[in-house]
């Protein structure tokens, strides 16, 4: 073999090389390309969905507000289980309170440390005397009172 031919093969060895590089380059930025884009779909897809949550969310607080207890039998199940979720946070914020040393706000349920005289959520003014009833009050609740 010559010299001559060792130059040519050395060169087509050396253009393959440069091809393949600009091969693999080139996939792997269409790669990175495609993969930026399913994360930017993907992304659009999460924010639709947390959008579609939050409006589900927004129909039913409206729902329990507007009708209560007083609404579709079919979604008596619905307003009894907020009722027990309801009852249960009250209960356990009472709970959490007494442990802090501090009480639970009637206006509001938040926690009022024994050193504040006034609710520092809603400033309700809070008196200490009479034991803090924690439940939460409901929208029928709030039509009796008016």
């Amino acid at each position: 073999m010559d010299t001559n031919e060792i130059k040519s093969r050395l060169m087509r060895f050396g253009s393959d090389v440069k091809d393949s590089a600009g091969k693999l380059t080139r996939s792997a930025v269409d790669s990175s390309r495609k993969m930026g884009e399913k994360v930017r779909v993907q992304n659009q897809i999460r924010k639709a969905e947390a959008k579609l949550k939050d409006t589900y969310l927004a129909i039913g607080q409206k729902y329990e507000e507007l009708y209560g207890t007083k609404g579709d039998p079919e979604f008596s199940q619905y307003m009894a289980d907020i009722a027990d979720a309801r009852a249960q946070i009250a209960a356990s914020r009472a709970e959490l309170a007494s442990l802090d040393t501090a009480s639970v706000c009637p206006s509001c349920n938040k926690y009022v440390m024994e050193n504040q005289k006034f609710c520092p959520h809603c400033g309700t003014k809070i008196i200490r005397n009479a034991p803090i009833d924690a439940e939460i009050m409901t929208p029928d609740d709030t039509e009796t009172q008016d």
